[in-house]
């Protein structure tokens, strides 16, 4: 294979290709690239890796010689986070968005590259055409899916040189000009999967977008999916369908996502759900026998095998819309909810009731804030009314901590005026009137528990000890260690005679790599040299452990706010108003020397941690309420 050696001309197309987990497929859709008609030193290569725990950055290095390849990693975030990051790397004038089990054929990114000579207005975008490689097309699933019922792919209703609307804005098959994206939009991360191209698409629209269809821009499918592949698939296409109908009211919209009667068409499913979803696998399974064994199957059967797909595909998008309506909305009791909640609970880790979104900067977040608005407003139709009352309230909801439903109580205790109106301070109220713990404390486990996945006999290090949460915490995990800072004149790592443990948590007295997790919570920002601290929580982590903590923090702000400084000769020197908060151990309160911008997320990365974010978290279901709830996230890299 050809090496390359700089220097290269500036490439006429950026290809991106997000990934997850699925090294094996990489290597061939990266293998692809390199017969590419258009020159190898024509075009660059953006792989995103999002969070893989396989051998995915091994994979796209081992190419770097023969592309010209970029690699980076993100934690987790989901595909529009991760085609964000692949734009915002690019450097060519056209970027085509690449799926990682796709191969392309040699003359691919040359035809994109020609269609957009041809239309070169910067509104045009191009989408190829992605058929079945041998294996896949062989099911019967995969056969029925881009053909019959064209949920994956709908190539047959449109023709060579068609001109789309933004209906045909496809993921994995299209591109179009960056400085199109840059000046008019980017993918809105609230995204995981699911109408992520679509949602931009429209928005797109607004100012112009067409979508040129060249079907000579040919790439092939190399992964065949499965029944319940494509079950699972359909159901995250339902919870973002419900996303995408709430950010945009456009009737246009709401026909698109079919979301209209979803709750009554799950009630009318719901008793029969497993019936059919047994009968539809047990048809699938036939099928694929006969597929593998060069059978065919008698027309009445292919049609009643059709018919069993379309009805399981359907609901399971149907399942979807209405699990992630009711996460998103007040919680109304109902057989239907009571129903939703259970097998929400029992299936946590694919039941996405918490609503989570990543940033990493404060450009990401204001292309979120920008593209969230209507669902920003549907969510605080719950909070207006409270602040307009000005006083105590309850709301019915779930409590994740206790696993039942609760009342839970806003108190206007540290209430602040905002645009005029005494405001509740959502952070720290929302309490569970059970576990007694307020909505960020309540967040933290969730995300803690949804994003981390301990297990039981995790070893976890938090950074305080005489609290609740210590001991609600402590109870739920019996490897959690806690301490408090008792004073300098403490040794370090001794417990005193309440049985409180002393840590510095600039000096830890943990051995290297010997944790899992490390949770720090509103600790930060009294800490003057917090960049040593952040040093500490690497060092003691085990390679692939993960740091979750949270900090005064100012979403809009690029820059940490420096209240105070310690000065040489141990005096403080106050730069604004002294800020107190409340401390178990400090009847006066502990000073903060904090409010933290996005540059925290450099700070972090400086410390060694890979794929770090914030982690913004919402639910009115769960009682995460309030703008702007955030946690942030690292990761120790599994290997050096």
């Amino acid at each position: 294979m050809k090496q390359l050696a700089p220097p290269f001309p500036e490439p006429l197309i950026s290809a991106v290709i997000c990934t997850y987990n699925r090294a094996p497929l990489l290597r061939r859709a990266l293998g692809a690239l390199c017969t590419q008609t258009i020159g190898l030193e024509r075009f660059e290569v953006i792989v995103v890796d999002d969070g893989s725990t396989d051998d995915t950055r091994e994979v796209a290095e081992s190419f770097s010689g023969m592309l010209r390849l970029r690699y980076a990693y993100q934690a987790n975030s989901g595909l529009a986070s991760g085609k964000n990051h692949g734009l915002f790397l690019s450097r060519a004038p056209i970027v085509a968005f690449l799926d990682d089990d796709d191969v392309l054929d040699p003359h691919c990114l040359e035809e994109h590259h020609k269609t957009h000579e041809r239309f070169a207005q910067p509104h045009f975008a191009v989408l190829g055409y992605t058929g079945l490689a041998e294996e896949p097309a062989r099911s019967p699933l995969m056969r029925y899916v881009t053909v019959v019922g064209c949920q994956l792919f709908s190539y047959p209703h449109i023709a060579h040189e068609s001109i789309l609307d933004f209906t045909y804005f496809w993921g994995g098959r299209s591109s179009c000009k960056r400085g199109f994206l840059l000046e008019y939009g980017v993918f809105n991360p609230i995204f995981r999967f699911g109408a992520e191209d679509i949602e931009l698409g429209f928005r797109l629209a607004k100012v112009g977008l067409r979508v040129v269809y060249n079907a000579a821009a040919i790439s092939s499918m190399i992964r065949t999916l499965t029944f319940d592949d494509f079950c699972r698939r359909c159901r995250l296409q339902g919870q973002s369908n419900w996303a995408f109908s709430q950010l945009h009211p456009d009737p246009a919209i709401q026909a698109w996502a079919q979301i209209g009667h979803a709750e009554q068409e799950w009630a009318q499913i719901t008793t029969r759900f497993d019936d059919l979803m047994k009968a539809a696998g047990d048809l699938d399974r036939f099928a694929q026998a006969r597929a593998r064994m060069d059978l065919s199957i008698d027309p009445v059967t292919t049609e009643l095998l059709h018919q069993f797909y379309a009805a399981a595909f359907r609901a399971n998008r149907i399942r979807g819309t209405v699990e992630r309506k009711l996460g998103s909305t007040p919680a109304q009791p109902s057989p239907l909810r009571e129903a939703v909640s259970q097998g929400a609970r029992a299936h946590r880790n694919t039941s996405p009731i918490l609503s989570i979104t990543r940033c990493a900067s404060l450009d990401e977040y204001r292309a979120l804030a920008s593209s969230a608005e209507p669902l920003t407003a549907e969510r605080s139709a719950l909070e207006a009314p409270i602040i307009d009352r000005g006083q105590a309230a309850e709301i019915e909801g779930f409590c994740h901590v206790c696993d039942k439903n609760v009342r839970f109580k806003v108190a206007f205790a540290h209430a602040y005026l905002l645009d005029g109106k005494l405001t509740p301070n959502w952070r720290e109220t929302v309490t569970c009137p059970s576990c007694g713990l307020n909505n960020r404390m309540r967040g933290a486990i969730n995300v803690f528990e949804d994003e981390c996945r301990p297990g039981p006999q995790a070893d976890i290090y938090i950074t305080e000890q005489a609290t609740g949460f210590y001991a609600l915490l402590r109870n739920r995990y019996p490897g959690v260690v806690g301490s408090e800072f008792l004073g300098s004149d403490r040794p370090s790592g001794a417990v005193d005679d309440r049985g409180i443990r002393n840590e510095d948590v600039t000096r830890l007295t943990f051995a290297d790599a010997s944790l899992d997790y490390l949770l720090s919570f509103d600790v930060l920002e009294h800490v003057p040299e917090y960049r040593a601290a952040l040093r500490e929580f690497y060092r003691v982590l085990r390679p692939g452990g993960q740091l979750l903590l949270s900090v005064p923090f100012r979403p809009n702000a690029a820059e940490t706010l420096i209240r105070a400084r310690v000065l040489d000769d141990g005096s403080i020197l106050h730069l604004t108003e002294p800020e107190y908060h409340g401390d178990p151990l400090r009847p006066d309160g502990c000073l903060a020397f904090y409010h933290f911008g996005w540059d925290l997320i450099d700070d972090l990365d400086a410390a060694g941690f890979v794929g770090s974010s914030g982690v913004f978290y919402h639910s009115t279901v769960l009682g995460h309420l309030g703008p702007a709830q955030l946690l942030f996230l690292g990761r120790k890299a599994a290997s050096p």
